[in-house]
This record gives C-alpha cells, sequence and structure tokens, in this order.
C-alpha cells in the first residue's frame, strides 16, 4: 500500500537509456530531456520542402544541428537540453568514437523550454 501511494505523488518523468547505434522510435510533440550529452541522428525527410528545421525539430536555440550526408540530420544536445520533434520518426544516438557503447540517458516527457 505504501508503494502505491508513493508511486501516485511522484511526479519523476521516466528515464531511458539508448545505446549508440540502437535505433529508436520517437513519437510526435514527446519531449526528451538529455541527462547525458548527445547527438541524435534523425532522417532528413522529417522535414518537408516547405518547412523550416526549427518548426520540426524543437529545442534550445544553442543545440547543434548539421546535415553532412544530406540523408540525416545530427542534432547535439547537451545535458538538460530538451528537444521533441513535431513528426514521429526512427531516431538514433550517433557514437562519439568508433568504441562508444556508453549509454545516454534521456528523460522521457520531461517538462523542459521546448521552443
Amino acid at each position: 500500500m505504501l508503494d502505491f501511494i508513493r508511486r501516485l505523488f511522484s511526479s519523476q518523468p521516466p528515464v531511458a537509456s539508448q545505446p549508440p547505434g540502437d535505433v529508436f522510435p520517437w513519437p510526435a510533440n514527446q519531449p526528451l530531456t538529455a541527462l547525458d550529452a548527445a547527438t541524435i541522428a534523425l532522417p532528413t525527410a522529417l522535414i518537408d520542402a516547405d518547412e523550416s528545421i526549427g518548426s520540426v525539430i524543437r529545442g534550445p536555440d544553442d543545440m547543434g544541428f548539421s546535415a553532412p550526408d544530406g540523408d540525416l540530420i545530427f542534432i547535439r544536445v547537451t545535458a538538460g537540453m530538451t528537444v521533441s520533434v513535431a513528426k514521429s520518426c526512427q531516431a538514433y544516438v550517433v557514437p562519439d568514437a568508433d568504441d562508444d557503447t556508453a549509454p545516454r540517458r534521456f528523460q522521457i516527457g520531461a517538462r523542459g523550454s521546448v521552443t
């Protein structure tokens, strides 16, 4: 009974641990708050020709963007940044080095400033 009450009043959002390279579904308008610095790869098909990056990928102004190959958009988030996407997609955490296997942690549904 005490555990039920504790869970009822807990306001902590769930935390996901995502290994680099493993694809994960990212639902539309689902905010993720980075607990660790990470680079996330998103498909460029997420953004239609008549849309701006900022209208589809919502995050702070100092979030890094790059699209070096035309097929993927890379966003760089630091700990504490909250980001969401306006459309559902498949994404993955990009490893920082060839031997990088350290999972990155994200709060799911955390309330942060998504602009």
